[in-house]
């Protein structure tokens, strides 16, 4: 069993930035992360971006700031890949995950330290909450989600999170992308992240794998603020573009995670309930809000129907693939 984290012996950090085709955003999140008053951090930035400005930021930034920092270019546009490249890349015993479009507070490393230093060895993972300012009122973009098998999620009281570590749990404590953390050996341990979750679900399918695994997943009472931008996925936070990957990951887990452990017209009725919420009405609501032409609106409803069809047949080969 690994060893307990103890913030006493200020263990290496290492913040990882997937970032693509944002190089301002970047510099203004590596400008917060100068500001944090831990200091045994590294930053690694995995860049999927189309051209070159984000490794000339990287190149200013490097002899601008004292904490070290690494740059790799990839070429897939999959936050999962991003990711495991970043876990590679790492020296630190614990990584932070951290979006190119977000700012930490100060304290933001020290208070997912010592949650680690709390609750011991069998605590994997601590998150905290993510706050969007880029709507009236600031509101919680998450805050304390479990997620069940099928990827529905719920907001849940401080005091219950406990309960959601259960490996044969029907519901389970998750974290969002932007304010997340893992042990690196653990997550080393269950195989990093799932690269077939290009986008949506990614670090929701990790946080399972580790609870399924015996070990935990925790929140920090620290708060990240969020401005979601345009990227290849969205074009606003109501105008996605990714109704394939978020069909296609949707379908994917629920069959990867509740195949076998729930009644397969169970599974078929609550998965295509699911769909219909995530997908459809929304791109049909894209009609009123963004007036998008019908042609527009019937691609996107192929493309999620095509997500569909992969991610159920991928869902079900890796049930083939473990028996």
């Amino acid at each position: 069993m690994p060893k307990t984290i103890s913030t006493s012996l200020n263990p290496l950090v290492s913040i990882i930035i997937c970032t693509s085709d944002r190089p301002i955003f970047l510099e203004k999140a590596l400008q917060s992360i100068a500001l944090i008053n831990y200091q045994n951090f590294e930053v690694i930035i995995i860049d999927a971006s189309s051209t070159m400005e984000t490794s000339e930021i990287v190149s200013q930034a490097s002899t601008k700031y004292s904490f070290k920092l690494s740059f790799l270019k990839v070429k897939p546009k999959n936050i999962s890949y991003s990711r495991n490249m970043g876990i590679k890349l790492a020296t630190g015993s614990i990584v932070a995950f951290f979006d190119d479009d977000a700012v930490p507070p100060s304290e933001w490393i020290e208070q997912l330290l010592n949650i680690y230093s709390q609750r011991g060895e069998k605590c994997a993972a601590v998150g905290g909450a993510v706050r969007d300012l880029t709507r009236p009122g600031y509101p919680l973009q998450f805050h304390r989600g479990i997620t069940n098998i099928f990827s529905e999620t719920i907001a849940i009281r401080a005091d219950d999170a406990a309960n959601y570590n259960q490996a044969n749990g029907f519901w389970f404590n998750g974290l969002m992308g932007t304010n997340s953390s893992f042990r690196k050996d653990i997550l080393e341990k269950i195989n990093g992240y799932d690269e077939f979750f290009d986008y949506y679900l990614d670090e929701t399918d990790v946080c399972l794998r580790l609870i399924q695994a015996g070990y935990e997943v925790h929140y920090a009472d620290v708060s990240v603020d969020h401005y979601p931008q345009p990227s290849h996925n969205r074009i606003d936070q109501k105008h996605l573009t990714c109704w394939y990957s978020l069909a296609k990951n949707t379908t994917y887990f629920a069959v990867k995670h509740g195949f076998k452990k729930v009644f397969f017209p169970i599974l078929v009725a609550r998965l295509t309930s699911l769909l219909i919420y995530r997908c459809l009405l929304r791109i049909i609501r894209l009609k009123f809000t963004h007036s998008l032409p019908n042609s527009i609106l019937m691609n996107y409803i192929q493309q999620a129907f095509d997500g569909i069809r992969v991610g159920w047949q991928s869902g079900l080969n890796n049930h083939k693939a473990n028996v």
